[in-house]
């Protein structure tokens, strides 16, 4: 397996595994493997570490890293980013994909989370399918026959039947016109061309499936004061993912994450619109695209996250008050399902009837509040003043570094009443909140 050694050097030197008295030392050395194929591959200058006692040999994440992306390049695998690209191009399920390809849906799950590497003829096969529209239409219905162009969606344009009905009285239509995805109509037979030639389903029941489906992958803030709907939360959360499939990012990596969440703290003091746009651009550092998606009826979602892939995460928010205290702590409550929830893409969170009965949900509650308003200095604060007034709550953001609206937010949330009633910093001017052309404005940065 292992050909000449080239350098040694020291490094954290660990006890070994094997023999446990010896120490474990950095090496590099030319890793060999085999592909599937049959054929070898010579891996040059992978990092391992070597017992100095017993010569036991363990190879790393870094070495299993270098290994990886040498074998990727080698072997011209498809990469996650492709998979995740080729599912949302098409709107499809894991599963849907694996039934119109043939491809099992786990091993579609493993290339998307990149635990396993797919073949050459199985890389170039999805490849010529996100390419090749025409192509993924005719697989999609089976149309192999007289090369003739794949019969559009729907395949017959007719007044939907009671089960569809059903469907389409649970789409917010007006909003996807307002969004610009379908022509506005307020016929029934003409909705039902449109849903079903955006989304490229063959009727209204199998766009029903579908949305419902995207509902089991994403950790989400639930109103469950709101009449919600699977077909309208799952049909709200695919919005995101194409819109958020457009924007450039980085690698996701939660501990550059972690790094951004002080600096997002800094930005709460800004004006709403502009801090927005900076925290944007902070955590697409850190590989997350946060994207806006106005709240549709029976949606019942203020905002959620997915890992999408490996390498990216989505928070959609919703917006639905527009406060500034509302966009912030909903928005950390996100980034706690990707700090302690979400470790791999496709997770299921089961729906939830309170926030109180779901332990992820208490949980990210806990973790956005502590990290906004640390509750040791809020109990320090209102120990010194049980009566605060404006100046106080203002002495006392500034010291968090945060907006008085999050602090005063959190106090009343954790307290379970107003302590500081939210009328009264209305009217002195401490609770803002987006204008309708300000949040339009964010809503239309979304393309899909």
């Amino acid at each position: 397996m292992k050909t000449e050694k080239k350098n040694e050097t020291s490094s954290e030197e660990l006890a070994c595994f094997e023999c446990e008295t010896g120490r474990l030392r950095t090496v590099y050395e030319d890793y060999q493997t085999s592909l599937p194929s049959g054929a070898e591959v010579t891996v040059p200058n992978v990092p391992m570490l070597r017992c100095n006692c017993c010569g036991d040999t363990v190879i790393d994440d870094d070495g299993n890293q270098k290994i990886d992306a040498w074998l990727n390049k080698v072997t011209n695998a498809i990469t996650p980013n492709e998979v995740k690209t080729f599912l949302t191009k098409y709107g499809l399920t894991q599963r849907e994909a694996s039934s119109i390809t043939g491809l099992g849906e786990k091993n579609i799950s493993r290339w998307l989370s990149g635990h396993s590497r797919p073949s050459d003829s199985v890389s170039n096969f999805l490849r010529l399918l996100i390419a090749d529209e025409p192509a993924f239409e005719r697989l999609r219905q089976k149309r192999f026959d007289d090369g003739e162009p794949a019969t559009p969606y729907p395949t017959i344009e007719r007044q939907p039947n009671a089960e569809e009905k059903k469907v389409l009285q649970q789409v917010d239509f007006p909003k996807l016109a307002e969004l610009g995805v379908v022509n506005p109509t307020r016929s029934p037979q003409e909705r039902r061309t449109e849903v079903c030639r955006w989304a490229k389903c063959g009727d209204l029941l199998e766009f029903g499936q579908r949305m419902a489906e995207r509902m089991e992958p994403m950790a989400a803030f639930k109103d469950t004061k709101q009449k919600a709907n699977p077909i309208s939360g799952g049909l709200w959360a695919w919005l995101g993912e194409l819109a958020a499939d457009r924007v450039e990012t980085g690698n996701y990596d939660r501990e550059k994450l972690s790094e951004t969440i002080k600096r997002l703290r800094n930005l709460t003091t800004q004006p709403l619109p502009t801090a927005v746009r900076n925290v944007q651009s902070e955590l697409a550092k850190a590989g997350v695209a946060l994207v806006f998606i106005p709240i549709m009826k029976e949606s019942a979602f203020r905002g959620c996250t997915r890992l999408v892939t490996r390498d990216k995460a989505v928070i959609i928010h919703g917006l639905k008050y527009r406060t500034l205290s509302q966009f912030w702590i909903i928005l950390f409550h996100e980034i706690a399902h990707l700090m302690m929830h979400i470790d791999e893409p496709g997770q299921v969170f089961p729906d939830y009837d309170e926030p109180s009965s779901d332990p992820k949900e208490m949980q990210a509650d806990e973790w956005a509040f502590e990290k906004l308003a640390p509750r040791v200095k809020e109990l320090e604060w209102i120990a010194k003043r049980p009566s605060p007034t404006v100046w106080d709550l203002k002495e006392y953001a500034d010291r968090l570094s945060v907006h008085p609206a999050i602090a005063a937010e959190i106090l009343n949330r954790r307290a379970n009443k107003e302590i500081l009633p939210f009328a009264y910093l209305r009217k002195e001017k401490l609770f803002p909140h987006l204008s309708n052309d300000e949040a339009k404005a964010l809503m239309g940065t979304s393309q899909f």
